[in-house]
């Protein structure tokens, strides 16, 4: 019952009957209210997995504002037990690198619309989309799995070239124009030896543009690629953590300049001026620049995690940690409302809270109703 198998389009439908009695009818009550484009209202979606292949995750929703919890309100069988999230445009992209696949849902109902397979042992990391075809970077093939919506059929993007092994390693990857911006950690026997590259796709004819390609300051890309918006300092810039190892953890979040000649940007901050490592990160702009809000986990003490503002303005981190050092922060987003989001992984007790400014609104970590409340990072949207 809890086998969550590679589908094929047509069986998905099977899985759909599955929420006629269930939870992801439009507007159902535990999903809470629709989100209005344009309005102050904000939505956090956290998803979680039991890190158990085959089992059932969870997805659960928040208003930042009332710091009202909606439970487990998800389509049956749409989050694996290793999820990890994007939203773009109105849809949410789960992707189950435990079962191999990616899963969409409408972001204001979470009603399901499709799930497409990455394939068996290909072990997707993270997605973007472009028209009807998604860009699944996978660290068990040889660089970006290309799935078309509405088809069965996939294709890979061959990145492997500068790694002995055939597999690069591809954790992320980040949709700007037409260019399509692929981390990989060139590993060897699951060790960091090189400095990490970042590649660049034509989607046009999703050709690698070898000429592209940009060469980090440190191995082993760690998190996931976001982007500087618009009107600050780096204003469209690509930024990624990076680790070279977890004993002693040297590396730092990496700035990428896009655009037609894409370089690397340095270090944006290192990981010694953190204190850790950053397993996440999001930004904002403020009137002055921007924040990048950081998820810091430490070397050899998985117990604790912080959470970290680098103001862009005065180009330092803020201060000390926002949160005390009882809390294991692993995840992080920002709210258009203004509210951050984090989730504390502390356990026992873990649960999502709540932030405004620097000062946390939330008296206690608010569970999100299922015993899998585990370790997400990336595992946050907030829209």
């Amino acid at each position: 019952m809890k086998t969550l198998p590679l589908v094929s389009l047509v069986s998905l439908v099977s899985l759909l009957g599955l929420a006629a009695c269930g939870d992801n009818q439009r507007n159902a009550p535990d999903a809470g209210p629709p989100i209005e484009a344009g309005g102050p209202q904000s939505r956090a979606v956290v998803v979680v997995g039991d890190f158990n292949p085959g089992d059932f995750g969870a997805l659960s929703t928040l208003d930042p504002a009332t710091r009202t919890v909606h439970k487990t309100v998800g389509p049956t069988g749409a989050v694996g037990s290793d999820p990890v999230l994007r939203h773009i445009g109105r849809e949410l992209l789960i992707v189950n690198r435990g079962e191999n696949n990616v899963t969409i849902l409408d972001d204001d109902t979470l009603a399901f619309k499709e799930q497409l397979g990455t394939g068996a042992g290909s072990f997707a990391q993270d997605v973007a989309a472009s028209g009807n075809k998604l860009y699944v970077a996978a660290t068990g093939t040889k660089g970006v799995v290309v799935l078309t919506r509405g088809s069965t059929t996939t294709a890979t993007i061959d990145l492997s070239a500068d790694d002995p092994d055939g597999f690069p390693d591809c954790n992320s990857v980040y949709l700007v124009g037409t260019q399509l911006y692929v981390a990989c950690g060139l590993l060897t026997n699951f060790h960091a030896t090189v400095p990490g590259k970042v590649y660049v796709v034509d989607t046009a004819t999703d050709a690698l543009r070898p000429e592209l390609t940009v060469t980090l300051t440190h191995a082993n890309p760690l998190g996931w690629l976001e982007r500087f918006p618009a009107g600050g300092p780096h204003a469209g810039d690509l930024v990624i953590p990076t680790v070279e190892n977890f004993s002693t953890a040297p590396g730092c979040i990496e700035r990428i300049a896009v655009g037609a000649a894409p370089a690397s940007g340095g270090c944006l901050v290192d990981n010694a001026t953190l204190g850790g490592y950053a397993v996440r990160t999001d930004i904002e702009a403020d009137d002055a620049g921007h924040i990048v809000w950081t998820a810091v986990a430490y070397p050899n003490d998985f117990s604790r995690g912080s959470l970290r503002a680098f103001d862009m303005s005065r180009d330092e981190l803020r201060g000390t940690p926002l949160n005390p050092a009882t809390q294991q922060i692993t995840d992080v987003v920002r709210c258009p409302s203004g509210h951050i989001v984090v989730f504390d992984s502390t356990f026992g007790a873990p649960g999502l809270r709540v932030y405004q400014g620097t000062a946390e609104t939330t008296a206690a970590a608010l569970p999100i109703g299922t015993v899998m409340e585990g370790l997400p990072q990336h595992g946050l949207v907030c829209y």
